[in-house]
């Protein structure tokens, strides 16, 4: 189908390359010849006009040097001057370089006699209104000097009723005049840029225009390509569309309706020479019975794993609850204090343990952490369960926000909690308050106060030397450091939360 498109479409490549090539060349070739002829005329027109004016001048030379000044053969050179299509500001001047006449308003430049110098010297002004031109006699005495302003300088170079269809400037070395700028360029219009000297200082005129309007011929060439070329694209997009497109979007609309987990995937029916397009449909129609396959094995095994977790999950729970109901039965069956509080001390461990393994199944399904706050409040209450009789009446008040730990920083928390509750229940502490406040920087703040905390404690100086190594070790592993206000017996310390 790609052969027989780019069969139909290269002969109109062809045609159109050759024509656009063939009318470019034209129109360039006319318009260059156009744009000369235009120039030509202008330079011809400026060039006339400054010749005629410096004959004037040099013709009245001669009779305004040696006229009295009431004879007024100054002024009428100045009115003849004037009153042609050259009409400016002129001056003229006598013996020594003297102005003897001049236009109403117009100043003179001061120029001084040069013997370097003759003939007619042009000079376009800096303020680009006007051009100035100089006529130098013999030795050098300046005879006259005019100013044409640019409405003159626009009466000469462009004739009457003349097309203004491209620009024309007049300039000299860094300062130009520009005279008509009726040339718009464009993308599509190609540009033709001449220029023609004036006069041997570096006066010259330049000129810039566009290609001839397109004819008639010209627009039939270069639409008839298109017809042909909308043609070949119809017939094209036809066979495209009944036999490509058509069936390719039944097929989409089959596939994006497809949801993983669909168990059962058809195609519809499918009428197309492209035997290309069946075999994607009958490709997909396969790949999606193996995604089903594998999504159903691993839905089992996910299911699978998951019941495992759980199992071993509950195991480990249950073993520490065994491991703690054993430590309790030793610790009330042993005649010794001694070996029965140290039985008490680890039981309450394993039971800072279980809880926090209890607290972070209940959370297993939501992957949220491990939630603190009924963690604290469960082993708060077996704290108070485990207590000896001589900390019975120790109360533990409880302030804490509801926030979520991973479980290495659960178990460093609850230990922490379970050594300073049991410190105070050592060291006759009257109460325990804890308090946990979310920081808001994704940190919270733990903390912790109690009377056997405070200096008078008291507390056996091994029991707090062990207290206090055991509190450090806690807060490097929480990667924080544990706050001291002795004052108010007050330990706290910043945790991560999630």
């Amino acid at each position: 189908m790609l052969v027989i498109l780019a069969s139909c479409l290269l002969p109109l490549l062809v045609i159109a390359i050759l024509a656009s090539v063939q009318s470019a060349q034209q129109n360039r070739n006319k318009r260059q010849a156009e744009a000369e002829a235009r120039l030509e005329v202008a330079a011809q027109r400026i060039d006339s006009a400054l010749s005629r004016i410096g004959l004037t001048i040099g013709a009245a030379t001669a009779a305004v040097e040696f006229s009295p000044p009431e004879s007024k053969v100054c002024e009428a050179t100045l009115r003849r001057l004037s009153g042609t299509q050259t009409a400016g500001r002129y001056a003229l001047y006598g013996q020594n370089s003297e102005v003897r006449c001049a236009t109403p308003g117009f100043v003179p430049p001061n120029i001084p006699q040069s013997l370097e110098r003759s003939g007619a010297v042009t000079e376009l002004l800096s303020t680009g209104e006007a051009l100035r031109f100089t006529l130098f006699g013999a030795g050098g005495r300046v005879e006259g000097v005019g100013e044409l302003p640019i409405a003159a300088l626009r009466r000469l170079a462009l004739p009457p009723d003349s097309p203004k269809d491209f620009t024309l400037d007049m300039v000299q070395g860094g300062r130009s005049i520009s005279l008509t700028d009726g040339f718009r360029g464009g993308p599509l219009i190609e540009t033709v840029s001449l220029s023609k000297p004036l006069t041997p200082d570096g006066l010259e005129l330049r000129l810039v225009a566009g290609a001839v309007p397109i004819s008639a011929n010209e627009f039939v060439m270069i639409l008839l390509p298109v017809l042909m070329w909308v043609g070949a694209a119809a017939i094209g997009w036809v066979i495209v569309s009944r036999l490509l497109l058509r069936p390719l979007v039944r097929m989409q609309k089959v596939v994006s309706a497809y949801q993983p987990g669909d168990r059962q995937f058809y195609l519809p029916l499918i009428r197309t020479p492209a035997q290309e397009i069946r075999d994607l449909g009958d490709a997909f129609e396969q790949l999606t019975r193996t995604v089903a396959r594998h999504e159903a094995d691993l839905e089992d095994a996910v299911e699978r794993q998951r019941k495992l977790v759980r199992e071993v999950h509950h195991r480990v729970k249950n073993n520490l609850q065994v491991v703690a109901s054993l430590l309790n039965i030793h610790s009330r069956g042993s005649p010794d204090e001694g070996v029965a509080a140290a039985y008490a001390s680890i039981q309450r461990r394993v039971d800072a343990l279980a809880v926090v393994h209890r607290n972070h199944y209940a959370e297993l399904e939501e992957n949220r952490g491990v939630a603190l706050k009924p963690l604290i409040s469960e082993l708060s209450s077996n704290l108070r369960g485990t207590a000896p009789s001589s900390a019975a009446n120790m109360a533990i008040a409880l302030n804490v926000a509801p926030v979520h730990v991973t479980q290495d920083v659960a178990v460093s928390v609850a230990f922490l909690i379970t050594e300073i509750v049991e410190y105070g229940m050592f060291c006759g502490a009257r109460s325990v308050m804890i308090s946990l406040s979310n920081s808001g920087d994704g940190t919270a703040l733990l903390s912790i106060m109690s009377d056997s905390l405070k200096p008078e404690a008291a507390c056996a100086d091994t029991l707090t030397e062990r207290f206090e190594r055991i509190i450090t070790g806690l807060s490097r592993q929480l990667r924080s450091t544990m706050h001291k206000d002795v004052e108010t017996g007050c330990y706290s310390l910043a945790i991560t939360i999630v």
